[in-house]
């Protein structure tokens, strides 16, 4: 899958599971501190993510991932295995 196919997927899991406006998420965005994600967010992405792209993704990944292009590169990571 294409890198922009795939960032754009990750924004389009973020609009559905948790209500991101799509003019918010860029990239770099944080998805804390800029997209105000809280744990239950984190976990609806998480699973939202899961089933989106057939993926299993460790709690451990979904920590190391603070920002949008964190989010993409991880599934890149686990889709290309």
């Amino acid at each position: 899958m294409k890198t922009s196919d795939l960032e754009a997927r990750v924004r389009q899991v973020l609009t559905k599971s948790v209500g991101v406006p799509p003019e918010k998420i860029t990239l770099d965005a944080k998805l804390v501190d800029d997209l105000g994600l809280d744990s239950v967010d984190l976990v609806e992405l998480t699973i939202a993510a899961e089933r989106e792209f057939d993926i299993t993704i460790s709690d451990e990944g979904m920590k190391e991932s603070l920002t949008v292009a964190d989010v993409a590169n991880l599934v890149k990571r686990l889709t290309d295995k």
